[in-house]
């Protein structure tokens, strides 16, 4: 295997290593970890990546979950742990990454200059080695809402997939540099089992999870699922100054409602305000690198941010540091 990061490696996770707690576990996995899980067949295996983001805990709990419970999967189960560093720095489960390191899920299309390209290197060529029939990776939102996949494909075996864990598939055309756009010889989506503070999230990961892993075929789906195309991203300009609240905030250039997370996967009309802006236009924003524009999906009216015809939002976050670093939300036309 080539990677300029060493994994820590636990074959076979046992009560010393799950501890008393899920924050002891944590901390015992000291760094990025691989955990080696024997199955039923282990002429197969499958994959669950978690926790590229070190604020987003529910896979891992999950895991922690399944490990306790000594559950036997169908398949050898590999677990890559990304950002046990950044997750256990305080306050704990609350840096996406390190300050002043890149984004973990975003540095897989290189470059590998710095220890995040390094450490996505190293969970590349390792999920590559296992050879694996399946990889999931799995996320919480950014804001509260409802839990969802995403893929690059929409070929039936990553729909399959996806109704292990919900009703909901994206299939976007965005590239960002995340895991979920490697090829590795098999389906591979990306989970967002829903907000990191919600209960629910913890629940929808740990039921998919466990299906993930007990189910001898995963490719059977288990239930419908809607699928919608092509998101796009709105984002903010680099220097935008944004704060959240009810009303206009004559300070900010970009002023979104504090319950701008209500509209998560909601069809959002053209009647509903969004937020504010400062000089009445929509100069603060861009979208993803697509040749849309901005007003073809958005306007401002009387200060008020609307959207031009009705959408559905997802990923919407109420988080200034990544809303201005990452996006506001995402959206597609309401189908």
């Amino acid at each position: 295997m080539t990677g300029g990061i060493k994994l820590t490696q636990f074959i076979e996770p046992d009560d010393k290593l799950l501890g008393a707690s899920f924050d002891a576990f944590l901390s015992r996995l000291g760094g990025p970890a691989l955990l080696h899980i024997k199955g039923q067949n282990s002429a197969r295996c499958r994959v669950v990546v978690t926790l590229l983001h070190g604020n987003e805990p529910s896979g891992l709990k999950a895991i922690y979950r399944l490990l306790q419970s000594k559950v036997l999967p169908a398949t050898d189960i590999k677990v890559i742990i990304g950002s046990v560093i950044a997750a256990r720095t305080a306050p704990m489960f609350s840096n996406r990454m390190l300050p002043g390191q890149r984004d973990l899920n975003r540095c897989f299309n290189g470059p590998t200059n710095d220890l995040q390209g390094q450490l996505a290197k190293t969970i590349a060529a390792q999920v590559n080695e296992t050879r694996p029939e399946a990889v999931i990776d799995v996320h919480n939102t950014s804001g509260s809402g409802p839990a969802f996949c995403v893929s690059i494909c929409e070929q039936p075996d990553h729909v399959a997939l996806a109704s292990h864990f919900c009703r909901r598939l994206i299939h976007t055309d965005i590239r960002l540099g995340s895991i979920m756009e490697q090829d590795f010889g098999c389906p591979i989506i990306t989970v967002e089992a829903g907000g990191a503070q919600d209960e629910e999230a913890d629940e929808n990961a740990y039921r998919g999870l466990l299906s993930y892993f007990v189910c001898d075929d995963v490719f059977t789906p288990l239930a419908n699922v809607e699928l919608l195309r092509h998101p796009r991203r709105l984002e903010l300009k680099v220097g935008t100054t944004l704060n959240f609240a009810d009303k206009d905030c004559e300070d900010f250039q970009i002023t979104m409602s504090q319950d701008v997370e209500k509209h998560n996967f909601g069809v959002t009309q053209p009647s509903d305000i969004l937020g504010w802006t400062e000089d009445s236009s929509l100069s603060c924003f861009k979208l993803d690198n697509h040749a849309n524009q901005v007003s073809d999906f958005f306007h401002v009216d009387k200060g008020q941010l609307k959207t031009t015809q009705a959408l559905k939002l997802f990923m919407v976050t109420t988080k200034i540091a990544i809303a201005k670093s990452d996006c506001l939300f995402y959206f597609v036309e309401d189908q």
